[in-house]
């Protein structure tokens, strides 16, 4: 192989594995967040459910509960 084949092979599979990690870094952030939203939300319905109303809806609102 020559030295610009060589370097245009290069520069495509890099394109290529930019491609894979950023839609791997993305797929990871989806699970990430999904994750954090289920787990918010069960904190929350456990905390209403015992009768702390206040400190769930800071929870699901993303307050702090000194701000309630």
């Amino acid at each position: 192989m020559t030295t610009i084949t060589h370097s245009n092979f290069y520069n495509f599979t890099c394109k290529v594995c930019d491609v894979i990690r950023k839609s791997l870094v993305g797929a990871f952030a989806f699970i990430i967040a999904t994750g954090e939203t289920a787990g918010r939300a069960r904190a929350a319905a456990e905390l209403h459910r015992q009768g702390y109303h206040k400190e769930a809806k800071a929870l699901i609102l993303d307050k702090n509960i000194e701000d309630v």
